[in-house]
């Protein structure tokens, strides 16, 4: 009979399935893993915007994931050196081992490796503390501090000879209002006033989400006391366009002058030809053409041979 008992143990259908396929967790574990490994992970439903500072404030996007990722990424490291160089270079100031400079929103100490390279003397501030962690590792002597900018710089007077921030003012703007945000970059600039020298400079690379961003960073940093403006590289090209805050207590910065502009975008465009050039030599260097082959190294049919 079909429904005897020794007939049912021996059927195939009726032994019971593995565990792996009676229930679905297992393939969901994975799945679920990389949704919720991070704070930050990938979740679009907690997400306000494409932008860092449009989803959390930085002291809760920068945890040990994003931390470790950021200060591993090849190319995050490439951006901010380049930006670092530009600058020191827009700063103006003699650099040297008797530069005592501020990094303001320093991370992971990527700006660090510019400016131990020019032997200068700096002091790190950020809001992160894993962030600060990975700084402390990669530069074990360097001087940290956590703190928020928006809240003013814990620094004495007359402190440091100059200043430089990447992409960090672009958190101080992203409130939920205007005034707010104006209310912060107003304290944030008057603190930076407070802990420089005299002659002392100051040059901040940030992306504002707008023109009015831009504009009411450089109001805020005017109304606090500082000359200067914003220089924008590469402004035909939307993709690799960097704005600079360069803002001093003296003089004008000299930046505002066309003909230094002119002359570092002759020197960028000259520096990468070069590079261009030299990893087009490596390339051929590179590769290895049979006798029987025309270009490409494969081998040639007999019809083509003479």
């Amino acid at each position: 009979s079909p429904f005897s008992s020794s007939s049912s143990s021996s059927s195939p259908l009726a032994r019971p399935l593995p565990w792996p396929l009676r229930s679905p967790l297992p393939l969901l574990l994975p799945l679920l893993f990389f949704l919720f490994r991070s704070p930050s992970g990938c979740r679009p439903w907690l997400r306000k915007g494409k932008r860092p500072e449009g989803r959390r404030g930085a002291k809760i996007f920068y945890d040990e994931f994003q931390a470790k990722k950021y200060a591993t990424s090849s190319r995050m490291i490439s951006i901010q050196t380049e930006m670092t160089r530009r600058a020191l270079e827009l700063l103006e100031l003699p650099l040297g081992p008797r530069t005592l400079l501020l990094d303001i929103g320093c991370g992971s100490g990527l700006s660090g490796n510019v400016m131990d390279n020019h032997g200068v003397h700096w002091v790190g501030i950020d809001i992160s503390a894993p962030m600060l962690g990975q700084c402390q590792a990669r530069h074990p002597a360097s001087e940290l501090v956590l703190g928020d900018m928006g809240d003013g710089l814990p620094f004495r007077e007359a402190a440091f000879d100059g200043a430089i921030g990447i992409s960090c003012l672009q958190w101080l703007c992203a409130q939920e209002t205007s005034d707010s945000s104006m209310e912060n970059l107003v304290r944030f600039f008057r603190s930076l006033r407070a802990c420089l020298r005299p002659a002392g400079r100051a040059v901040f690379q940030f992306y504002p989400e707008n023109d009015e961003q831009s504009t009411l960073v450089t109001r805020a940093a005017r109304k606090a006391g500082f000359k200067g403006g914003v220089m924008v590289d590469d402004e035909d090209k939307p993709r690799q366009r960097k704005f600079y805050l360069c803002l001093s207590l003296s003089d004008k910065p000299s930046f505002m002058r066309a003909a230094d502009r002119e002359r570092w975008q002759q020197r960028r465009n000259q520096a990468f030809k070069e590079k261009k050039i030299t990893q087009t030599e490596a390339n051929r260097k590179k590769r290895k053409f049979e006798k029987k082959s025309k270009y490409s190294g494969r081998r040639r049919s007999k019809k083509f041979k003479r």
